[in-house]
C-alpha cells in the first residue's frame, strides 16, 4: 500500500521499520554491513511507503561525506550569538530532511580560521562549507577559492562578484529604518553598531548614513557607537549615546541583541522603550516578539536563511555555477512596541536621563 507518495521521507522509513536513519541511508546505497533481514524489512518499507530519494540526495551520495561544515568566527561579542543559533537550526533542518549531516566549530582568530579549514578539508571531514559572519575582507573565501574548494557565504565581502551568495539588502534596510523614525518625528538618530570588520555591520552603518543624507539630517559622529555584538554590547552602546549632552531619541540598532540590550539601559533608568526613547533592532529573532515592550525589528528569518544557504551549497555540489547563485533579500519592518513618536525633545530628555544618573548612578556611567 503506498501513502504520502513524493513526500516520506527517510525519517519515514526508519519510524516504520524501527531502525536508525543511519541504518535506512546504508541499505539504500549499497553497504554489505546490515544484515539480509533488516535489508529486506527495509526495502519492503520504502516499497510501500513510496519512498523516493531525491535526486539532490543521490547526488551528493556519490563518493562524498555526506557533511557539511561551519567555522563560526567567536570573539566579535560576548556570549551565545541567538541569530547564529536560529540560522544554524535552520542549515540543519534543511540537510536532515536529504539525510545529511552538519559539522559545527569554531575558531577564536583569523589565523585560527583558516587552520581550521585546512584542517578539515585535509581530513576530508566535509564536502563543503557555510561561511557566515563574513568580513569586508575576508580570508576564508580568499582561502576557499583558491583551493577551488566548495562553498556558499551568509553575506558577502568587499568584491561579491566570484562566488556564490545569500544577503539581506542591508544598506536600504537601514535607510528605510531612519525614514521610518523621521516620520515618527525624530531627528536626533542614534545608531548602535558592530566591528566594520564585518561586512554587513559597515553595511548597516553605510545604510544609516545613506538615509540620514537622504532626509537632509546633519551627520553627528556623535551618534555613532561601536560595540559587541551582544546584550552587554547593547547596553554599553545605549549608555554611551544616551549620556550625550544633546542624546538622540531614537536608537537604530544593528542587531536584536544590541537592541535588547539598549532597551534594558532604559529599564535601569526608569525609561520606558517606545515611548521615552524609541529602539528599533534587526534580525527578527523570535525573542523579541516576548520582551517587554516587545521589540520593533527588521525581520530576517534567520532558520530560512540557515535553509537557504544549505540548498545552495547543495546546488554548487552539484555542479551549478557559483555566480549564477547569488541573491539578495529585502528586510520586513516588524512594528511593535519599542518604536513611537518622541514624547521629550532631546534636550528635556538629557535634563530626566541626568537627574536620573544623579538618583541611581550606574558604574562607569558618564552621568555619575
Amino acid at each position: 500500500m503506498s501513502r504520502l507518495r513524493g513526500s516520506v521521507t527517510i525519517d519515514d522509513v526508519a519510524r516504520h521499520v524501527g531502525v536508525a536513519k543511519g541504518t535506512v541511508s546504508r541499505v539504500l546505497n549499497n553497504y554489505t554491513d546490515i544484515s539480509e533481514n533488516t535489508r529486506k524489512r527495509i526495502l519492503k518499507a520504502v516499497q510501500e511507503l513510496g519512498y523516493q530519494p531525491s535526486a539532490t540526495a543521490r547526488n551528493l551520495k556519490r563518493g562524498r561525506q555526506d557533511t557539511l561544515g561551519i567555522v563560526i568566527p567567536v570573539g566579535h561579542g560576548n556570549g551565545a550569538d541567538p541569530f547564529l543559533a536560529e540560522f544554524i537550526d535552520g542549515i540543519a533542518r534543511a540537510l536532515d530532511e536529504l539525510g545529511l549531516d552538519l559539522l559545527v566549530t569554531t575558531a577564536h582568530s583569523r589565523e585560527h580560521l583558516i587552520t581550521t579549514l585546512k584542517r578539515l578539508i585535509a581530513r576530508r571531514k566535509v564536502d563543503g562549507f557555510i561561511v557566515t559572519r563574513t568580513e569586508v575582507d575576508d580570508p576564508r573565501i580568499a582561502y576557499l577559492m583558491e583551493q577551488k574548494f566548495p562553498f556558499v557565504a551568509h553575506g558577502r565581502t568587499g568584491d561579491p562578484s566570484s562566488y556564490a551568495w545569500f544577503d539581506i539588502d542591508n544598506e536600504t534596510t537601514f535607510a528605510d529604518g531612519v525614514r521610518h523614525l523621521y516620520s515618527l518625528g525624530h531627528e536626533r538618530i542614534g545608531f548602535l553598531g558592530g566591528s566594520l570588520d564585518l561586512n554587513f555591520a559597515r553595511q548597516r552603518r553605510d545604510g544609516y548614513r545613506q538615509g540620514l543624507e537622504a532626509l537632509g539630517l546633519a551627520h553627528d559622529q556623535n551618534l555613532e557607537t561601536l560595540q559587541a555584538i551582544s546584550e552587554k554590547g547593547g547596553f554599553k552602546g545605549a549608555e554611551t549615546l544616551l549620556s550625550l549632552d544633546a542624546p538622540p531619541t531614537a536608537l537604530l540598532c544593528a542587531t536584536d541583541a544590541l537592541a535588547i540590550g539598549a532597551v534594558q539601559f532604559c529599564r535601569k533608568l526608569g525609561l520606558q522603550a517606545g515611548s521615552d526613547v524609541t529602539v528599533i533592532g534587526y534580525d527578527g529573532l523570535p525573542v523579541g516578539e516576548y520582551l517587554d515592550p516587545p521589540l520593533t525589528t527588521f525581520s530576517q528569518s534567520a532558520q530560512e536563511a540557515g535553509g537557504r544557504v544549505a540548498r545552495m551549497l547543495i546546488d554548487v555540489l552539484d555542479g551549478k555555477s557559483p555566480q549564477s547563485l547569488q541573491a539578495l533579500a529585502k528586510a520586513k519592518l516588524i512594528r511593535r512596541a519599542s518604536d513611537g513618536a518622541p514624547s521629550m525633545t532631546s534636550e528635556a530628555l538629557a535634563l530626566a536621563l541626568r537627574n536620573r544618573l544623579n538618583q541611581q548612578p550606574l558604574s562607569g556611567s558618564k552621568g555619575e
